[in-house]
C-alpha cells in the first residue's frame, strides 16, 4: 500500500516538474527581445466565439481554451534558442506527435499533450524553416471532435 501511495507521488510529481519545465521555457522566450510574443487569455478566447473568425464555429471550443501564446523570431540566435527547446518538446516522452508536414525547407509539427483519455490539454504547433521559428501553444481541455468541429461548422 505505501509502495503504490509513493508511486501516485512521484507520478504527480514527475507530472507537475514537466509543466513547470514548459512554462519556464516559454517564459524565456518571453523574456528574449528578439521574439516576438503574442499572450491571449481565457477572457479574450472566450470572447472570441461571438466574433466573425472567417466562418469557423469557434464558439463550442472558446469557453475549453485557458490560453493561446505565439513566439515567433526571424533572429537567427533567438531562432536558433526556439528550435533547441522545440527540440525538448520532441523528446518529451508525455507529447505525442499528431502530425508532421515538410515543404521545401520549412517543416511544421503539431505536439499534443492527454490530459485524461482523448481530452488534450496542451497543442504546440512549431514551425521551422531555415532562418526563422514560430512556436504556437494552445492550453485548454479540449477533444479532437472540438477541434474537427471548429474546421466542419461552417456560418
Amino acid at each position: 500500500m505505501k509502495l503504490k501511495a509513493l508511486l501516485i507521488a512521484m507520478a504527480i510529481m514527475t507530472g507537475t516538474i514537466t509543466v513547470q519545465a514548459q512554462d519556464q521555457m516559454f517564459d524565456k522566450f518571453s523574456k528574449n527581445n528578439d521574439i516576438s510574443t503574442v499572450s491571449i487569455s481565457k477572457a479574450l478566447l472566450s470572447m472570441a466565439g461571438n466574433m466573425d473568425m472567417g466562418g469557423a464555429n469557434i464558439k463550442s471550443l472558446s469557453n475549453k481554451l485557458e490560453r493561446m501564446e505565439i513566439y515567433s523570431s526571424e533572429n537567427k540566435n533567438a531562432a536558433a534558442l526556439m528550435k533547441a527547446e522545440a527540440g525538448k518538446i520532441a523528446t518529451d516522452k508525455s507529447f505525442e506527435v499528431l502530425m508532421t508536414v515538410k515543404d521545401k525547407g520549412d517543416q511544421t509539427t503539431f505536439y499534443a499533450k492527454r490530459n485524461k483519455g482523448d481530452n488534450f490539454k496542451d497543442l504546440i504547433m512549431v514551425v521551422n524553416d531555415p532562418d526563422e521559428c514560430t512556436i504556437i501553444r494552445i492550453v485548454g481541455t479540449f477533444t479532437m471532435e472540438d477541434i474537427q468541429g471548429v474546421m466542419g461548422d461552417k456560418k
